[in-house]
């Protein structure tokens, strides 16, 4: 390395700790995301098993990507550009392990409306817009952890997972948002010959603030739906009382969601197993104006088997979860007393409980040019809306997805190739807790957005992947990737296709 680079990674250093994973340098034809699933450790709760394996193995990347076609979600972009760069590390010295990532990432979307939320579906309640504009959006995210050998069948580690994001949109109805997801999770393992046990505590918060506003001065008016489940919910102007997102008292419509709990991991020769639980407990508003809450609870396991025969690896892996979790209304009402306004809290209204299951299961083989990968993912959602008495509404949603992907390995080139289909179904059905109340009318649906998502959500499709990467000396490789999707029977959608395209440049060490 010469003095110019020297000072270059001096300067790096004291940027950010991550930089002192990169040192060491050497070159590596096996990729590092083959590095990280190798062990199964490395994408566990518990970042002390990562000394289970003594492979190093880093990259860093820029790239950019486009995306663009009529199948997509109804809050998709109508197309959208990325740029981004990122890095990730493993290293392992003599007592101490390493891992760390980095990642930043520019995004403008086109034609974008409906969710004002930067991750829609992640809490229970949404809030939707209805004038086509552009987004930006600019992520961060940073995870860092360490393993250390504290005796000589005990480690400790800790981790810490941070991703931050703002997006912005560029015409009226405007809203700027701002998400933060944090995880901390120190834990420990004991280890004897073929044998380790290990544990970990797992505290997580996520937080999202969406303020919207009307800069034109047109005499048109802007709506806006807040969803209160199963597309259920309040549609008016946007700056009405039953939206909250013009309330006064309360910075714009905030979000958080904290979690905690732990997680156990039990690996023996080739079997790895991992068991986690989370309490989670989310508010929407701020202060004594709290107009939502959703507690729940999240269980998820992991099963995975290694073996090596001769020249082949094979690796079979089970992902599944549970999470379950209600949203409380909560019924509160404004009295000025002596010219101050004082918020009395009547209770709650339990008006949506809502059931996710997943499972992912997975098999590669692993040769010395070529691997394989069969897997699928399944996923129900229950859910029970009773927003207004004595109405009660519920909807299971299903959907699958199975494929095959393959990475050759050619001299230089690295040639990927992937196929997969999939679809679902949903089934809704309504009733009265009574027919004496005397209520005639439902909640409020917003039924042209809600059929066109359910028609996304299950359309039968297919999906075809393709990647070419040119290995050059030293580490440095430049990928150009395509992926296409193609969905069947869609008479609300605007296509039956989306493609999306990537350059990368970057070099593994």
């Amino acid at each position: 390395m010469n003095p110019k680079n020297s000072l270059s990674m001096s300067k790096l250093r004291n940027i950010s700790a991550l930089a002192l994973l990169l040192c060491g340098l050497t070159v590596s034809a096996q990729r590092y995301e083959r590095v990280v699933k190798d062990n199964f450790w490395n994408s566990s709760r518990n970042v002390s098993g990562i000394r289970q394996d003594s492979v190093s193995r880093s990259y860093a990347e820029a790239y950019g990507k486009y995306e663009g076609g009529g199948f997509r979600d109804t809050w998709q972009a109508e197309e959208g550009w990325s740029a981004g760069a990122a890095t990730a590390s493993i290293r392992h010295l003599e007592r101490l392990s390493l891992k760390g990532s980095f990642s930043f990432e520019q995004t403008e979307g086109y034609g974008m409306c409906g969710s004002m939320f930067i991750d829609p579906g992640f809490y229970p309640v949404d809030v939707l817009e209805f004038t086509p504009g552009r987004k930006s959006l600019q992520t961060y995210a940073f995870d860092g952890g360490f393993s250390y050998d504290l005796a000589p069948d005990w480690r400790i580690g800790a981790a810490m997972d941070f991703t931050s994001a703002n997006m912005a949109k560029r015409k009226d109805l405007r809203h700027t948002n701002w998400k933060l997801d944090m995880t901390v999770a120190p834990g420990f393992i004991y280890h004897s010959g073929d044998f380790a046990i290990g544990g970990s505590y797992i505290f997580r918060k996520t937080s999202e603030s969406i303020k919207a506003e009307q800069v034109g001065t047109s005499e048109s008016s802007y709506y806006a739906f807040l969803d209160k489940g199963l597309m259920y919910g309040v549609y008016s102007v946007w700056s009405g009382s039953g939206l909250h997102l013009s309330e006064a008292g309360v910075n714009g419509f905030p979000v958080k969601d904290f979690s905690n709990g732990a997680a156990l991991q039990l690996q023996y020769k080739g079997f790895f197993a991992e068991a986690e639980y989370l309490r989670t407990n989310g508010t929407i508003g701020e202060k004594e104006y709290i107009w939502f809450r959703f507690p729940g609870d999240e269980i998820g396991a992991v099963f995975g088997y290694k073996h090596i025969g001769e020249g082949f690896k094979h690796f079979a892996r089970i992902d599944f979860g549970w999470k379950g979790l209600g949203l409380d209304e909560s019924i509160l009402e404004k009295v000025s007393e002596n010219g101050v306004t004082i918020v009395h809290n009547y209770g709650s209204n339990r008006i949506l409980t809502q059931e996710t299951i997943s499972l992912s299961p997975e098999y590669e083989l692993i040769g010395e040019n070529i691997e394989i990968l069969v897997g699928a993912d399944l996923k129900w959602k229950n859910g029970l809306s009773s927003q207004m008495y004595p109405f009660v509404f519920t909807q299971g949603l299903m959907n699958w997805k199975a494929g095959a992907e393959a990475l050759v390995h050619l001299s230089r080139f690295d040639l990927g190739a992937g196929l997969a289909f999939g679809g679902g179904s949903v089934k809704e059905s309504s009733d009265k807790v009574t027919h004496d109340s005397g209520v005639q009318t439902a909640p409020f649906r917003l039924e042209e957005w809600y059929s066109r998502q359910m028609e996304f959500l299950t359309a039968t499709r297919s999906e075809a992947l393709l990647s070419l990467r040119y290995n050059f000396r030293k580490g440095i490789y430049l990928q150009a990737e395509g992926f296409w999707i193609h969905g069947i029977d869609l008479p609300q959608n605007t296509g039956s296709d989306r493609f999306t395209t990537a350059l990368r440049l970057g070099l593994s060490f």
